[in-house]
């Protein structure tokens, strides 16, 4: 009887469920709660942690942009965006170095020079809501941030136009503007010494051409016919007497193009809206700015010149001058950071200068050929120092022109035309008669030139000084020393057996031509300078330096 009872209760005992859901609703709230508190702290962690990483960032950008004072601008950066106190900082100054080639984590080198970044560890603590109930000790938050100066130099490379021949600059500006030019030296000179501030002539362009509500790129991006860009120099120019000159130019303006993106760039500024400031002189001689215009305008034209009354003392003079077009990204200004590159033009150039004529001769040919390959300049170092307006320095790395000097023809013009085709230049027919025929050859060059380390201080840039890079192999006498050094061959015709044997007639003619390079050198010169060419040799500048910029590189 007991047993059947007990048996009884047990069974109902086990059949009862009542209360079993309570029990795992329980659990799985406990479980559900432990969740959300983990989520919590993990959440707040994470959160934490992109907070740290945020203000490193601003820290370093404010670090790398006076890297003198790094450390403490660094502090004062983390302090305005909540971290006033972390538990380690390291502040490491270095050279960063932009090379594709290189792993990103070995871009940077501590201690490198020159410098030019910053890296920041920096290392905090997380609080837990949840977790202190289990760990003793706050998770540990590490953070890293490099951030790298965006120095920015304004530079350019040319040549001076000093001494210029008006005569020969009138035709020369002539032919490239496609009307009649009649200026005096006066306002070659004022054209020459005055200058013009780059943002303020795209700005004034911009109005020229109604481009509106734009950056300064917007304005590169657009190739303005020659009289627009020349109205805008004028409209930019404080000088009363290059404002005249440059007036009566734009009246001579043909409807050829400017392309502006080949000759100017305003690399990381150029993105600033018109008329905002750069924060650095951006400024440029207008003359030298006007014929290079003028050149990249021209580009894989040939253009005549007859400059006969231009040099007392010949028969006549005539010019030949062909300007390669410019490539993409190889301006002649730039406004850049360190391995911004800027260019000249290649140039070919032929003279036929007409001589009075010995030994029964009528005259005497004497043909010049010269081929200046493009000069370069890049900004190879910017550095800051602790106090920019007196510490600031700029390094160029400047190799001129590979040029070449014949007294001789080219072989075939039409390859001597193609800038893609290597400069044939055989020896000259300076005589073809009945008496005898004759040719004179001659060479100089500089070539296989390699980059000179040229620096520029505070003061010189402050003050626009010039700098000249040229080989010892090529100097302003070319012609002077080409002409006294020819060789000339001569075959005597049958009516000419009387003048003496060849080697004494090619005395005599060389005697006769010897003088004649000195009187074409002038022309020369001024023909290519005009051109921003000079012979073996390049001229420098750096205009303004800004040492306040910074961005994130890793």
């Amino acid at each position: 009887m007991r047993r059947n009872v007990l048996r009884s209760v047990l069974g109902m005992v086990r059949r009862d469920e009542a209360g079993s859901v309570s029990v795992l609703t329980a659990a799985f709230g406990l479980c559900l709660i432990g969740g959300l508190a983990v989520s919590v702290d993990v959440a707040h962690v994470y959160l934490a942690k992109r907070a740290d990483q945020s203000a490193l960032d601003l820290a370093a950008l404010a670090a790398a942009r006076d890297l003198s004072v790094s450390e403490s601008a660094a502090r004062a950066a983390l302090a305005q965006n909540g971290v006033k106190s972390p538990d380690t900082l390291s502040v490491v100054i270095g050279r960063y170095t932009p090379d594709a080639t290189t792993a990103p984590a070995a871009r940077f080198v501590a201690g490198g020079q020159p410098a030019n970044a910053v890296r920041l560890d920096m290392t905090t603590h997380a609080a837990l809501f949840f977790g202190r109930a289990f760990l003793n000790v706050a998770p540990q938050l590490a953070t890293r941030s490099t951030a790298v100066n965006t120095r920015v130099a304004s530079f350019s490379v040319g040549s001076r136009q000093a001494s210029l021949q008006g005569g020969v600059a009138n035709a020369l500006l002539s032919a490239l503007l496609g009307g009649s030019v009649s200026l005096s030296v006066s306002d070659y000179n004022a054209l020459a010494d005055a200058q013009i501030e780059m943002p303020a002539l795209l700005s004034s362009l911009a109005t020229q051409t109604r481009v509106t509500a734009a950056t300064y790129n917007d304005v590169l991006q657009t190739s303005p016919q020659l009289s627009d860009f020349i109205k805008a120099l004028a409209g930019s120019s404080t000088s009363a007497t290059a404002k005249s000159a440059l007036q009566q130019l734009s009246q001579a303006a043909g409807r050829k193009t400017v392309p502006l993106g080949r000759l100017i760039s305003f690399g990381p500024v150029g993105d600033v809206k018109l008329g905002d400031q750069a924060g650095l002189s951006a400024s440029a001689s207008i003359l030298q700015t006007l014929t290079t215009a003028l050149a990249a305008a021209n580009g894989q034209s040939q253009i005549a010149l007859d400059l006969g009354a231009q040099v007392p003392g010949l028969l006549g003079l005539t010019a030949s001058i062909t300007i390669g077009e410019r490539p993409q990204q190889s301006p002649w200004f730039a406004l850049g950071r360190e391995n911004a590159t800027v260019h000249t033009a290649q140039t070919r150039l032929r003279l036929n200068a007409k001589v009075g004529g010995v030994l029964g001769l009528a005259y005497l040919n004497l043909p010049v050929a010269v081929d200046a390959a493009a000069a370069e300049a890049t900004l190879s170092s910017a550095r800051c120092g602790r106090s920019p307006r007196t510490d600031m320095q700029a390094t160029l790395a400047v190799t001129p022109a590979i040029s070449r000097v014949w007294i001789g023809e080219p072989r075939s013009l039409t390859r001597w035309n193609d800038m893609t085709s290597a400069a044939d230049v055989g020896p000259a027919t300076i005589a073809d008669a009945l008496l005898l025929s004759a040719t004179a050859s001659a060479y100089v060059g500089a070539e296989n030139l390699r980059p000179t380390q040229v620096s520029f201080t505070a003061s010189e840039i402050g003050a626009g000084v010039v700098k000249t890079v040229a080989t010892s192999s090529i100097m302003q006498s070319t012609l002077a020393s080409l002409t006294q050094n020819l060789v000339v061959t001569v075959k005597l015709n049958p009516l000419g057996l009387g003048l003496g044997t060849p080697k004494v007639v090619g005395d005599t003619l060389s005697k006769t031509l010897s003088p004649v390079g000195a009187l074409l050198d002038p022309t020369l010169n001024s023909l290519l300078r005009l051109l921003g060419v000079g012979l073996g040799e390049a001229d420098v500048t750096v205009r303004g330096m800004r040492c306040d910029g910074s961005v994130l590189v890793g």
